[in-house]
């Protein structure tokens, strides 16, 4: 049984890193196709909500994991500038050798 535990904690370590990665180059991804209307920009920045992983269920399927990955942007120049600090949040599941996104919120900020 200490076998099984120990194993499946080794998987849900990985699964909550590779869903975090992939979470942040969503954001990085789609925070760069903006960039015309963005003066700055960056995924895991700003005072807003934590980097977060957990585990919502583990199936035969895979492991599903809601991530919740930090960004920071401003829009305007320097005499109307907007400052913004918020998050995205998404599932993805995790198998030995896929990471998919299954759900979550849009990074459309412009």
């Amino acid at each position: 049984m200490a076998l099984v535990t120990a194993a499946l904690a080794v998987g849900a370590t990985v699964a909550e890193r590779r869903a975090l990665t992939a979470k942040t180059e969503y954001v990085d991804h789609r925070l760069e196709q903006q960039a015309d209307c963005l003066s700055d920009w960056g995924a895991d920045e700003g005072a807003g909500p934590d980097r977060d992983a957990e585990i919502r269920r583990v199936t035969l399927g895979g492991v599903y994991v809601d991530v919740t990955v930090p960004y920071a942007y401003t829009v305007g120049d320097v005499d109307d500038r907007v400052f913004a600090d918020t998050a995205s949040r998404a599932t993805y599941a995790v198998t030995p050798t896929t990471t998919t996104r299954v759900g979550g919120d849009d990074v459309d900020v412009c």
